[in-house]
């Protein structure tokens, strides 16, 4: 069984680059977690917030 989290990323950290967001992702894989998916949120932005969603597998109790 898998556990998910969404981590959002606010705009202003990726508007010239993605360093900040890779960063967020290598941090999170150190911890076992897995890049599932990329979304923006654009609401009525055209670039909006970037949201990471990452998988791992449930600690077994």
């Amino acid at each position: 069984m898998k556990t998910y989290k969404i981590i959002e990323i606010e705009r202003k950290y990726i508007k010239k680059d993605y360093s900040y967001a890779e960063g967020v992702m290598e941090s999170e894989a150190h911890d076992g977690w897995e890049v599932v998916s990329i979304a923006f949120d654009t609401g009525k932005d055209i670039c909006g917030n970037m949201l990471i969603t990452f998988a791992r597998e449930r600690e077994k109790a």
